[in-house]
């Protein structure tokens, strides 16, 4: 019935951090304080790759729409590219001056955001591991950090009692969302690009235009 337990994915040695389906639910992502993010199979349950090398915990992982790369976000100051395929470590993002949060992909998969302690978000190219842009005015750690459906802007959310958004092409802050009166913990997108909406300690969420940056609801 519904709620049934249905399988335990086995394997790490430490606490797990994270979990989250692939879009199409075929595959489930962890990462863990044991250094390592493993990649499954949903419907067995098997283990197909472990993503090994890491030099402290991994806490996000996130798989590509098409299902061919896989990033990864750690304390250890660095995101990680792999090949969904084989497992490979294909690249290793470096220039992050704290420990690394959350990595995510594009919906088309070209590029990575990260978000770090170190009060910056970072775009970078998926293919070659280049940093595009650092995204630097926030004055505190960057909690969360998405792309838009589109691709075209990203939000980010830190403890400053912030939001951003910003323009993925040029790397420039658009818009500044003030508002609330604690920690902004996390920034999304609507499916149609055409609002944000954030979550905060002050008890709140809100909604924005991304056009303007105004204020449109207090939740």
């Amino acid at each position: 019935g519904i709620g049934d337990f249905c399988r335990v994915l086995q394997g790490h040695t430490a606490s797990v951090n994270s979990a989250a389906f692939s879009k199409d639910g075929a595959f489930v992502l962890t990462t863990s304080e044991d250094g390592t993010a493993r990649m499954w199979d949903s419907t067995s349950g098997d283990c197909l790759h472990i993503l090994r090398g890491h030099q402290a915990y991994v806490l996000s992982a996130d798989l590509s729409l098409d299902k061919t790369l896989v990033v990864t976000a750690s304390d250890d100051h660095t995101a990680k590219v792999w090949c969904a395929q084989t497992g490979a470590c294909l690249h290793t993002l470096c220039g992050h001056q704290g420990y690394v949060l959350s990595a995510v992909f594009s919906a088309a998969g070209a590029l990575v955001l990260t978000g770090s302690g170190d009060h910056t978000a970072r775009i970078w190219n998926a293919s070659t591991g280049a940093c595009l842009h650092s995204l630097g005015r926030h004055k505190d750690v960057v909690l969360s950090a998405v792309f838009s459906p589109s691709g075209v802007q990203a939000a980010t959310a830190s403890w400053e009692r912030v939001a951003r958004i910003w323009c993925v092409e040029t790397g420039q802050c658009l818009h500044t969302l003030r508002g609330h009166t604690s920690d902004v913990l996390s920034a999304v997108f609507s499916q149609d690009g055409a609002q944000v909406v954030t979550a905060s300690f002050d008890g709140t969420a809100c909604l924005w235009s991304t056009s303007t940056g105004q204020q449109l609801r207090v939740l």
